[in-house]
């Protein structure tokens, strides 16, 4: 059975030029591409809004020659990740090329990224803690190797399927399974504190 795309008839009228129903593309996926640069790159604020920019600049060129073969949201992950790769590639090359290094430079962190649970009132201590639990589950996916923590993000935060984030990546389906099982068990090992 196929999936609805939510995104198509947006998709398609901003394809005829329709410049509302591209605004509303941007509406429906900007804070999503801006979580994944900021998870994947380990960035500010800033930096993933800049970064999510180019993303859609690179949609919107592209729209006309989009052929609808998969779901629009993978088509765009897969944009968000090369960028996210060309940013990261960059990043390296610099720092490759750096000779000093400032002790009073910012350090980039990801500290705009929350996820909220839905539901229950729940008594503050508990809350408390659930915002300590939140909080170290970022600092444990920042941590794991980038390779781990793409897969993860696409799946875990962004929910995409195997199939997607295989196309997203470039990566044979068991490949991303592989991933995503030594991700979360690099997660369950680094959470363990939390687990009793």
């Amino acid at each position: 059975m196929a999936t609805v795309d939510p995104a198509r008839e947006s998709m398609l009228a901003a394809q005829r030029g329709d410049m509302d129903a591209f605004r509303t593309l941007l509406e429906m996926f900007q804070d999503r591409v801006m979580r994944v640069m900021s998870s994947v790159l380990r960035c500010d604020r800033a930096t993933a809004e800049d970064l999510s920019q180019e993303v859609f600049l690179r949609v919107h060129k592209g729209l006309p020659s989009f052929d609808g073969q998969v779901r629009f949201l993978t088509w765009l992950h897969t944009i968000a990740m090369n960028v996210a790769i060309s940013e990261y590639r960059r990043r390296r090359a610099k720092k490759r090329d750096r000779r000093t290094l400032s002790i009073d430079a910012p350090v980039h962190g990801t500290d705009d990224l929350y996820i909220t649970p839905t539901g229950r009132e729940v008594d503050p201590g508990e809350k408390a803690h659930q915002h300590e639990f939140l909080a170290r589950v970022r600092e444990c996916v920042h941590q794991l190797p980038d390779e781990y923590r793409e897969v993860v993000v696409l799946r875990d935060m962004e929910s995409l399927s195997y199939e997607e984030i295989a196309t997203v990546l470039n990566l044979p389906i068991g490949t991303v399974r592989s991933r995503i099982h030594r991700g979360r068990s690099q997660l369950q090992v680094m959470l363990r504190e939390f687990m009793r």
